[in-house]
């Protein structure tokens, strides 16, 4: 092991040397538990969604007792950090009985949600074994938006009051948003908000197609990739904003961040090396959680990216990775118009005057 001074290190720091070390010995530090494909919202773009009644169809969610057990035999592999996410994981009956057995295993927690679903009594509980973090998604600034975007009444207030409620509690939260076509409209107000409050804030306008049974147009629902106005864009080129293009990546593990020391299992018992990465994946209950994590490191080593990106002049700009371009086209060695799009327009931004 490093020999680092961890009792004065922040806890950024910390998860950086624990990360550092976990891919030199290729080590499980991090995993993302997808409890359920179901949700209490609608989203039209949304890449895993399933009614109840689709579920069989793709397989079936695994048990309390079962995600108990790969919980156990993670963190016997190493895993400290531990993402619980759906669909939206606090819809399930059993989350309670999933999280406070997680818990009690020491992992820091973090909980993804829309936050449709928080109420105070959930917090009240919450609070006596509270999470690392919280992390909002929002779609929207109003419950007009909300209820086009998610098909539900009310989202907005509700999701402003569980936030209120985590903010209140003291748990660390912090905000991303999905922008479609139905929202645009909202960003500004979403942006200005998080930064009124003092939220770290992320957001994305790549939607990625369905995977693992869901049904989702997102083409219909992407925001149009074009040149920003001209004071953006002449802000945006100013030196000290000016994003540079990075070094070419002949190997796209080098940017992947789960790569030797993280993974994703899904809803029906599949560990993969992300959400968006079907293949390869390891079924965890029939190889176990050791034997699924070693066979996925040696299957990822085989990936190959697409021949083509290697000479594209735009290739400094793109921000493609396995599990996108797995998504995009159902394989990894295939480009991906999104990606080759989203890097000619930054090219555009920063190349060309």
């Amino acid at each position: 092991m490093m020999d680092c001074d961890f009792a004065h290190m922040s806890m950024g720091d910390f998860m950086k040397n624990l990360e550092q070390e976990a891919y030199e010995q290729a080590i499980p530090v991090k995993g993302i538990f997808e409890l359920t494909p179901r949700c209490n919202m609608n989203c039209q773009m949304c890449y895993v969604h399933l009614q109840p009644d689709q579920i069989p169809a793709v397989g079936r969610e695994l048990t309390a007792e079962e995600w108990i057990a790969i919980g156990r035999a993670a963190r016997d592999a190493g895993m400290v950090e531990l993402t619980l996410t759906g669909g939206e994981a606090l819809v399930r009956p059993d989350f309670r009985e999933i999280y406070e057995a997680f818990s009690e295993m020491g992992f820091l927690i973090q909980l993804y949600t829309n936050g449709y679903g928080l109420n105070e009594k959930i917090m009240e509980w919450l609070k006596e074994r509270p999470p690392y973090s919280i992390r909002f998604t929002m779609y929207g600034f109003s419950d007009e938006t909300y209820e086009k975007v998610c098909g539900v009444k009310h989202g907005f207030t509700r999701v402003i009051e569980a936030m209120n409620l985590v903010r209140r509690s003291g748990i660390p939260m912090y905000m991303v948003a999905t922008i479609t076509k139905d929202n645009e409209q909202d960003f500004p107000s979403i942006e200005a908000f998080a930064k009124e409050n003092g939220l770290p804030f992320t957001y994305t306008t790549a939607l990625i197609p369905p995977v693992r049974g869901a049904v989702a147009d997102v083409e219909r629902y992407q925001v149009e990739r074009r040149m920003p106005p001209p004071e953006v864009l002449e802000e945006m080129r100013r030196p000290e904003n000016r994003k540079k293009p990075h070094k070419r990546h002949e190997n796209l593990l080098e940017v992947c961040g789960n790569y030797r020391k993280g993974f994703w299992i899904t809803w029906n018992g599949k560990m993969q090396l992300c959400t968006f990465l079907t293949e390869p994946g390891e079924p965890v209950l029939e190889y176990g959680f050791q034997e699924s994590w070693n066979r996925l490191l040696q299957d990822v080593q085989k990936l190959r990216q697409p021949e083509k990106c290697l000479d594209c002049r735009y290739e400094g700009y793109c921000s493609r990775c396995y599990g996108e371009l797995y998504a995009a086209s159902g394989r990894c060695d295939a480009a991906a118009e999104s990606c080759c799009e989203h890097a000619r327009l930054m090219y555009e931004i920063y190349e060309t005057e």
